[in-house]
């Protein structure tokens, strides 16, 4: 049996905001909490790759559209959302190759001007594997609490994900860190 280490970031507490209102939205990663879909409702398009992380985000009953999918080669047209989000599912591509090719299909699919939202874990553990529990509060002032899994030792900071979105010609719009976690807003030009 293989011995493996795990860093586990201490419990984060997170308050999510509505998002611009009015055009579909993209949610790539959706992930079983289905947080854009919960919040954003019908106009959200979630994509993930597993079914049965689909399949435990329909518990929440989201009226959102669900497509099982690798953010690698996504099945939309050229320029047909205004915002694309990755919450949290930075974390699950293991190396920064997908990590640019999930982006470079985000920055297709987007249109001019359209905006990214990423929240990610800061991981820059030794550990073989890294763990980040947070608390959300929903607008509404549902919580849900969730935790992510990944394999650590991927030096994911604000940093790398910033020179990432850069590099493939996004403008940086906002961008914050907190201590385990960080946000970024980026408008493709």
């Amino acid at each position: 049996m293989q011995n493996t280490s795990t860093f586990e970031a201490p419990m984060q507490r997170i308050r999510l905001d509505r998002l611009p209102q009015g055009e579909p939205i993209l949610d790539v990663g959706a992930g079983g909490e289905g947080l854009v879909s919960r919040i954003e409702g019908a106009r959200v398009c979630a994509i993930d790759i597993r079914m049965d992380e689909i399949r435990e985000a329909r518990i929440h009953d989201p009226p959102s559209n669900w497509f099982v999918g690798d953010g690698r080669a996504l099945c939309f047209r050229d320029s047909s959302f205004q915002v694309a989000t990755l919450w949290f599912s930075l974390g699950y591509m293991r190396d920064w190759e997908t990590k640019h090719q999930v982006m470079k299909e985000v920055q297709r699919v987007l249109k001019p001007d359209g905006v990214v939202s990423i929240m990610a874990s800061k991981i820059v553990c030794k550990e073989d594997r890294f763990l980040f529990r947070v608390v959300y509060t929903l607008p509404d002032g549902t919580i849900s609490q969730t935790g992510y899994g990944v394999r650590g030792k991927q030096d994911q900071t604000l940093e790398s994900a910033s020179r990432l979105l850069e590099d493939m010609g996004f403008r940086l719009e906002r961008t914050q860190e907190h201590e385990h976690w960080f946000e970024i807003l980026a408008v493709k030009q």
